[in-house]
């Protein structure tokens, strides 16, 4: 929260948008962050009302610097972004934060940092030769931090959240970003995953491959998405 460039704080009454000091309107950034979004996740048994960021968006916004006041206040890029959704939740509900569109990122790379759960759509930070290999020639420094991470591919479809396996079969996706993130504990009578569950999966992999380039980080329990 301290360290980063844009920081969005979404409550019941409204969106907090500030960074370098400035506090904006919710119309700067609506253009690329949406509030209407939700999902079932299987594993926590619940749905996921998520803050969406359309890293594309984003990229755009910090391009735009005759409108955009922030890169002109940081005397550089956006390369960092705190997401916190305090929102009340009911029961049945968690809150998440979704990032899309993520192939390409600002020109010096990008840390998101959220207190919630972190759903990853698509390839991030990969394009190109960088899709599917090893190869990062072509990637920007990533950091992703959160109360868990969740690898979404580009074939997920909120429609089909809730219905059965058959329904939810992933694309081949590609990650290249350093991961810290939380687990759930091994024990009562539940496995944690080891680390190749640590990105957590909602879809049907199989035949499909997950590429990840990176190091993998755990540092304490999640306190959200707690479910084994």
């Amino acid at each position: 929260y301290n360290n980063s460039d844009l920081v969005l704080q979404v409550t019941d009454g409204g969106v907090l948008v500030h960074g370098a000091g400035l506090t904006m309107d919710w119309s700067s950034v609506s253009n690329f962050v949406n509030l209407k979004k939700s999902f079932y996740d299987q594993r926590e048994k619940a749905t996921i009302k998520v803050v969406e960021v359309d890293i594309a968006g984003l990229v755009a916004w910090n391009n735009d610097t005759a409108n955009n006041p922030l890169p002109q206040a940081l005397h550089r890029d956006i390369n960092s972004i705190y997401v916190a959704d305090l929102r009340t939740q009911s029961g049945g509900s968690e809150p998440g934060v979704r990032i899309v569109n993520g192939d390409v990122l600002p020109p010096l790379g990008l840390t998101i940092s959220t207190p919630d759960p972190l759903y990853v759509k698509g390839n991030f930070n990969a394009t190109g030769s960088s899709v599917g290999s090893s190869d990062t020639s072509n990637t920007k420094p990533a950091a992703l931090m959160a109360d868990s991470i969740n690898i979404l591919s580009a074939s997920w479809s909120d429609l089909n959240s809730a219905q059965g396996m058959g329904s939810r079969t992933a694309s081949s996706t590609t990650v290249n970003a350093a991961f810290l993130s939380g687990i759930v504990e091994t024990g009562n009578g539940y496995y944690s995953g080891g680390v190749e569950n640590f990105p957590r999966f909602l879809e049907n992999w199989s035949g499909r491959t997950f590429t990840y380039n990176g190091s993998m980080i755990v540092l304490y329990y999640s306190q959200h998405a707690t479910g084994p």
